[in-house]
């Protein structure tokens, strides 16, 4: 069945304030950054922007392995997961080729995702190498690549092939969507525990933003690092640039709504009063169209303490033919897990405005059990001689992806 309407890519995450660390601030002059740190200092995410920083700890575990599970990002990889020693990250494995926990090779993959933050449009990575690497590094965003890069090193560089980096310590380069192939630390073979004699800080600019990035050893072995060997300088973490955030929802008529109309594409949100009564905390949000694949993102984030907000929303797509006029449908995803698990939005079983559950909000018993959100109501109009465009009125609590 043919369908045009576009996905409300939705993500809340409940953001674990660190030591010193408060509430998100949604707009400011500065970059907007999500820092890794790993040092003599703490090992910690950070995410920047005019605001003051919050923080996600990352504890070591036993066995030198540990557990990267947001709210600001995540770490994950094959065999035995993510591990940690001495300021390096790599793989948790039990062979006896180089380190375990420290270092990934030819064998793994290693992932950080982009949890409770805006997506990035480019990242500086602090890199170890072992031997001549060669290593992919691939960003995704939703789980569809974006861009891939290689990083070579030593014997891995080919002569006439990519583009050299800085030639004498600290090691740098940038890999472009143009120019995606980089050579770093000249033509030796990188020795292991040279401090940061044996690293390469690159410097990744895909043509888009993404969520995610992967790191793939061809040959040799990389670890992923956040200024340790430079004397936990943080001018050399492991830094992802990121897109700011759009604005900041609340319940007063001046922060409210979030409208976007580009191309086919319109969409409006309004945030209701929060269905159980709490005070209503401003939630930095996200609101993009891609319109070449006719979808809508919308990306709101909970901050300390995490809400169960309420929205209404309003959303049309591209025209359909005025011969089926009914091919839409609307579906969502309000477990965030991936296309499988997208279903068809039910309809509300009443007026959801008729008697809220708090005065400003919604009847969330209206919402059919098992599901968060439900359509409240749709009109079907001209758009052209041979075209009709069908628009959705839609009511939730929660924040799923919907297209």
């Amino acid at each position: 069945m043919a369908r045009s309407l576009g996905t409300f890519a939705a993500v809340s995450a409940a953001l674990m304030i660190g030591v010193g660390a408060t509430a998100l601030s949604a707009t400011g002059s500065g970059d907007e950054t999500l820092r890794l740190h790993l040092g003599s200092d703490g090992n910690q995410f950070v995410y920047s922007n005019a605001g003051d920083p919050v923080t996600q700890a990352i504890e070591a575990q036993k066995n030198c392995r540990i557990t990267v599970d947001g709210p600001l990002a995540g770490i994950d990889g094959n065999n035995q997961g993510p591990g940690l020693k001495d300021g390096s990250i790599g793989i948790k494995t039990g062979g006896s080729t180089g380190v375990p926990c420290a270092r990934v090779d030819g064998t793994e993959e290693l992932t950080v995702s982009l949890d409770g933050v805006p997506d990035a449009v480019r990242a500086s990575l602090d890199l170890e190498f072992k031997g001549g690497a060669a290593v992919d590094i691939i960003v995704s965003r939703g789980g569809t690549e974006v861009d891939a890069f290689q990083v070579r090193t030593g014997g891995s560089i080919v002569p006439g092939e990519g583009v050299d980096g800085s030639s004498g310590s600290p090691y740098t380069a940038t890999a472009t969507a143009a120019e995606p192939v980089v050579n770093c630390r000249n033509a030796s073979d990188s020795g292991p525990d040279s401090g940061p004699n044996d690293n390469c800080y690159v410097t990744i600019e895909p043509d888009a933003s993404f969520d995610a990035v992967t790191f793939r050893p061809l040959s040799g072995e990389v670890s992923l690092e956040g200024s340790g060997d430079f004397g936990n300088d943080a001018a050399f973490d492991t830094i992802f640039f990121l897109e700011g955030y759009s604005g900041e929802l609340g319940c007063t008529e001046a922060n409210r709504t979030a409208t976007i109309e580009q191309g086919s594409v319109y969409g409006s949100i309004t945030r209701l009063e929060n269905p159980d009564g709490s005070d209503c905390v401003l939630k930095p949000y996200t609101l993009t169209v891609d319109v070449e694949a006719e979808t809508l993102s919308f990306v709101p984030v909970d901050i300390d303490p995490p809400q169960l907000a309420a929205y209404q929303a309003t959303v049309a797509f591209a025209p359909q033919s005025s011969s089926n006029p009914f091919t839409s449908q609307l579906e969502y995803d309000q477990d965030d897990d991936g296309p499988l698990g997208f279903e068809f939005m039910p309809w509300c079983a009443g007026d959801p405005f008729a008697t809220p559950d708090v005065p400003g909000s919604i009847d969330t018993s209206v919402i059919p059990a098992g599901d968060t959100w439900c359509i409240v109501s749709e009109g079907t109009t001209i758009a052209s001689a041979t075209e009709t465009r069908t628009t959705w009125n839609i009511v939730g609590i929660g924040d799923p992806k919907l297209r």
